[in-house]
């Protein structure tokens, strides 16, 4: 068998990794598949209780309010018209509901950076949510779904 030569760099990478198994020794843990499991939970994909009826009465709202088809909302489609409906609809399921990001990603067919860079630009009032009117609208949704919520607990 033959020497493999190493760089100064594989070694510097090597020492790196030895030195932090060690810390990871001396901070209490018996190697890092341990330290993972303490710090790292797997939280399951569930579905919240009831959100299924809401998320519904969302989808209907802004797109009775936008005059689009719900195949479109969350379609692959690119068109300007869809901007502002999809970005309602994602702000509304995020703040109506409490599907996490990733749940909703499952249910919109997006990314879940996506939905959090459409919650963050309502927040700070960029691009198109920069216009009032479009707070309005969102309100107003907002409000109708709140109705539509209020009638379905009646029955």
């Amino acid at each position: 068998m033959s020497k493999v030569q190493l760089k100064p760099s594989d070694k510097a990478i090597i020492k790196l990794f030895t030195d932090r198994e060690h810390d990871i020794y001396n901070a209490g843990f018996k190697d890092a598949k341990e330290r993972n499991k303490t710090i790292f939970k797997f939280v399951p994909d569930t579905k919240p209780i009831h959100n299924e009826e809401v998320y519904n009465i969302i989808i209907d709202s802004v797109c009775t309010w936008f005059k689009i088809k719900k195949s479109e909302l969350f379609s692959g489609m690119r068109c300007q018209y869809l901007v502002i409906p999809r970005s309602m609809a994602i702000n509304l399921l995020r703040e109506c509901t409490a599907f996490s990001f990733p749940q909703l990603a499952v249910l919109t067919g997006k990314d879940h950076t996506s939905l959090i860079y459409h919650v963050q630009m309502r927040l700070n009032k960029k691009h198109y949510w920069s216009i009032d009117n479009n707070h309005a609208v969102y309100a107003v949704i907002k409000g109708l779904i709140n109705e539509k919520c209020k009638k379905s607990d009646k029955q």
